[in-house]
Formats: C-alpha cells, structure tokens, sequence
C-alpha cells in the first residue's frame, strides 16, 4: 500500500493527488482523476490482458471496457481506472483459488472500511440499473458493487488483491490434485453449480458480446 502522506502531481490537471486509504493508487483532490505509481496496475491484480476493447464503458469512470482473464476465466476491466467487471460466480471461484494457493504468503491486516464508499452509485454496464453497494462477507474490508439481475460483480482496482491475501475469515478448502505417473500435477475443477442469471430480451451490445466472453 501507498504511504497516507504520499503525494504526487495530477497528470491531468496538475493538481495534487494525494493517497486513497487502502489502496494502491492516488486520486486528485480537484478533477477525482485516479494516479498510479506502478508502470502497469494490471499486475496489483494479476489481470491478464485479452486485447480486444469493447463498446461498453466503465461504470466508475466511463472509460472503455477491455477484455482480460484472471485464473483462466474470463473478465472485463477498465482501461482507464483498472476496476473489474466479472460473474459472480467467478469472483468465488478466484478467491477461493487465490487464497487456497497462499501457502508461504503473510497475510495482511484488514483495514477499516471506508463509510463513504456506501454513498456512490454505478449503474451496471450491462443492464444500466443501478447496483447495489454493500460490504463483501468473506476476509478483507471491501465495499462492492453488484447487479443482481445479471449477476455481476464490480471491483474497484486493488480490491481483488486485498481479498486475496486478507487475514483472517474462512480459509477456502484446498483444490482436489491429480498427479500422474511423470510427477505432472493437475488441479480438479469443482463441478459446475448450473447457469448464472435468466435471459433477457431486451440486449444491449455489451450483453451479446460478454455472453460471447463469458460463455452464457
């Protein structure tokens, strides 16, 4: 995390940009503009980047949405303030895949949740409704953003990492192996718990193209 006393300049305005509590960037005090210290922020998360940009725009700061892969499983993120977009059933499965490999890891210490988060609104790139604000009920103090009707997750950048190597909460019972006879280890997948959310028809092109992404 970033020292609370850092501050650099505002590549945008100029202004000064000064630590957010908890996180791993710097917001502008005059035009709320994000400023990262690491030369690619895609790695605080561990996003792989797909490539492909789509007509679809961040619902934190209305900057292009991209394709990337986390943990072999498909997601969206923003080019501009680095936030995640992807199922909830994928976020489960991440954590629990993340924290289950965190043998060795020290764990970090929670930090308070920030009250204001609970004010902002960001409406769902998909269905454009407006996603609810609520705490995540597993390790680390983070305020998330979901849209029950279509069954995504919003992450602000650096939230994922913050789950994943939280102290305390459950730890995620270790992932079945498989070992063949040449000493190659193979992790055994969960079985699959159905299909995520009921189709809609009425479909934005964000929809068609993520059901493409994401496989439903």
């Amino acid at each position: 995390m970033i020292a609370p006393k850092t501050s650099y300049p505002c590549q945008q305005c100029g202004g000064t940009a000064t630590a957010v509590p908890g996180r791993d960037y710097l917001q502008c005090r005059y035009c709320q503009s994000l400023v990262f210290t690491t030369d690619n922020p895609l790695t605080v998360d561990r996003i792989t980047p797909m490539g492909t940009e789509l007509d679809g725009t961040c619902p934190a700061c209305e900057q292009t949405l991209c394709t990337g892969e986390i943990e072999q499983r498909a997601v969206l993120y923003c080019g501009g303030c680095f936030g995640l977009l992807l199922r909830n059933e994928d976020f489960g499965a991440i954590v629990r895949q993340r924290r289950a490999r965190r043998i060795g890891c020290e764990a970090e210490s929670v930090q308070p949740l920030n009250p204001d988060e609970y004010n902002r609104q960001l409406g769902c790139p998909n269905c454009h409704q407006t996603m609810e604000v609520h705490p995540y009920y597993g390790p680390g103090n983070i305020v998330m953003d979901s849209c029950a009707r279509c069954q995504y997750v919003w992450l602000d950048h650096g939230e994922l990492r913050t789950v994943e190597r939280a102290e305390g909460g459950r730890e995620p019972q270790p992932l079945p192996l498989q070992v063949n006879a040449d000493g190659d280890v193979t992790v055994i997948p969960p079985p699959e718990t159905g299909q995520a959310g009921a189709a809609d028809p009425e479909r934005s092109p964000l929809s068609v193209l993520a059901d493409l992404l994401f496989g439903f």
